[in-house]
């Protein structure tokens, strides 16, 4: 790619690493956002035991699918 565009390898990785903190940024404000919701009441905890014990039996009330 560098060959192919003219740019350094130092150029690509900086634009790795930006994209990367980018993305943690927003990571950040969404689990930020989260927890502001469940300190001020507007969301409720869920019980993990109890999601994936709801899920796994909704998935065995499922019709098996054909391939």
């Amino acid at each position: 790619m560098v060959a192919e565009t003219g740019r350094t390898r130092e150029e690509f990785i900086e634009d790795a690493f930006a994209g990367c903190f980018e993305e943690l940024s927003r990571v950040r404000e969404m689990l930020d956002s989260r927890y502001d919701d469940l300190k001020n009441g507007r969301m409720r905890p869920i019980d993990g035991h109890r999601f994936f014990a709801d899920l796994r039996r909704r998935e065995d009330e499922l019709p098996e699918q054909k391939t």
